[in-house]
Order: structure tokens, then C-alpha cells, then sequence
């Protein structure tokens, strides 16, 4: 038996192709956590302030974290954003009205990074309890 579904760290700077491209030819659904990279980012920037993102953004009139959103979506992964804030969680909810071009998803192709998982987050070797 395979799982329905997988969760995964994905996100634009770990995008786990591999992992999605084996998901996709069985049936499972890539459900990815932490789709702005954790706070405890190896990353200099937020992923929220990367400035190709943002770019892609603003040609639909939307956050990053709404574009990053789509983005996942749109590959066929299912994002579970995370926030504490009201706001937030109703700006994560509204990246349905808007697709990305070949364009918008070779800018998010050039940004993974072999060692783009977030820090100590490797399932080999990392337990949350």
C-alpha cells in the first residue's frame, strides 16, 4: 500500500522535484510544510522579501506569500501555510483568481538550491518530539 498523501519540506528554495516527480507517477499527493521556509531560515533573506518573487508578484497584484502559494498549487503540491495573525491567514486564502505564466514558474525554478532545506530539518536526522 502507498500513502494518499506525503508531507514534505517544500518550498522555493527546496523544491523537491524528485520527491514530487515520484509522488506524481503513484498517485500521492505532495503535501508540502513550510512553504516560507521556517524561521530558523539558513537563507540570508526571507523567502517572503526574495525580490524575483515579489516581481512575479506584483504583475497580479499580490503578496510573495500569495504568488509562493500559487506556485505550489499550480505543480500540484498542497501548501500548508502557517500564521498567527488574522490578516494573514485571509491574505493566504485569496491566490485562486490568478495563474502563473511559463515565465512567473522559470523565475521559481531558477531559486532551488541543493542545500535549500531549511536549517536541521532533515528527516534523516531531525525529530520534532
Amino acid at each position: 500500500f502507498l500513502p494518499v498523501v506525503n508531507q514534505v519540506e517544500m518550498h522555493p528554495y527546496f523544491q523537491q522535484k524528485t520527491q514530487r516527480a515520484y509522488h506524481e507517477e503513484k498517485g500521492i499527493i505532495t503535501q508540502s510544510w513550510s512553504p516560507f521556509v521556517r524561521a530558523n531560515e539558513k537563507i540570508d533573506k526571507s523567502v517572503l522579501e526574495n525580490e524575483d518573487i515579489k516581481a512575479v508578484g506584483a504583475k497580479y497584484g499580490k503578496s510573495a506569500g500569495q504568488t509562493i502559494l500559487r506556485w505550489q498549487t499550480q505543480l500540484g503540491a498542497m501548501p500548508i501555510p502557517k500564521s498567527s495573525k488574522k490578516a494573514r491567514q485571509i491574505e493566504n486564502l485569496d491566490f485562486f483568481d490568478f495563474k502563473l505564466d511559463e515565465e512567473d514558474l522559470a523565475v521559481f525554478d531558477r531559486l532551488d538550491k541543493p542545500d535549500g532545506r531549511a536549517a536541521n530539518q532533515d528527516p534523516a536526522v531531525y525529530q520534532e518530539f
